[in-house]
């Protein structure tokens, strides 16, 4: 599947001490909203560079997002909290599927669910610090993922990057840019009408 997530609650000198569970969900629920665009890389377990993609991204909490690949074909991911569309505009093929509860444990929603359920989906240790940038290492809890290791790296309270290794050691890297946060956004960001002519595969999970 191709990627195919308010306030600062606490004051940074707050988060030096915290652990790095309660660090991690602090800075999420204080982003409600991510806007920018992404870069992302794909490599194979050698380190083999095997797909490249880069596109637009909006995400807000309840599980809504769109993500926009543009390059190297053109292909959109979007969710209202309850339904995802995934179209692949080369194929003119539409695929609609509810939003099931694996669906919304994928990281691209790290940024769109419930930030407090994070310590009941994963393990979370400090992977590095250095000045304004941290980095968390995600392990999950559930064997059954698509994943074995997310990290997600904030510079401050923006969000930076993402990476994430399955078990055949595979690692997918998403470098954000022009990062924006809680923003407002309209609803119909999140809503998708297949064109005309577009061909529309409805799965039941």
């Amino acid at each position: 599947m191709k990627l195919q997530l308010g306030l600062l609650l606490v004051v940074a000198p707050a988060l030096v001490f915290a652990g790095p569970t309660e660090d991690l969900v602090k800075r999420l629920a204080a982003v409600q909203t991510l806007s920018g665009s992404f870069q992302q890389v794909v490599l194979d377990q050698g380190g083999t560079r095997l797909q490249e993609a880069s596109g637009e991204m909006q995400m807000a909490r309840g599980n809504r997002f769109l993500w926009h690949t543009l390059q190297p074909f053109e292909q959109l991911a979007v969710s209202d909290g309850s339904t995802v569309w995934i179209y692949d505009v080369d194929l003119e093929q539409v695929v609609e599927k509810p939003l099931t509860p694996d669906t919304a444990s994928t990281p691209a929603l790290l940024f769109g669910g419930d930030p407090g359920q994070v310590s009941e989906a994963f393990l979370v240790e400090e992977g590095a610090r250095q000045g304004k940038m941290v980095t968390y290492r995600l392990s999950p809890r559930n064997d059954d993922t698509m994943f074995v290791e997310l990290e997600v790296t904030f510079v401050g309270k923006m969000p930076h990057s993402m990476r994430l290794e399955d078990a055949l050691g595979q690692q997918t890297s998403l470098d954000f840019q022009g990062t924006r946060i809680n923003e407002t956004l309209d609803n119909s960001v999140f809503e998708f009408t297949a064109p005309d002519g577009v061909d529309v595969i409805r799965q039941s999970e």
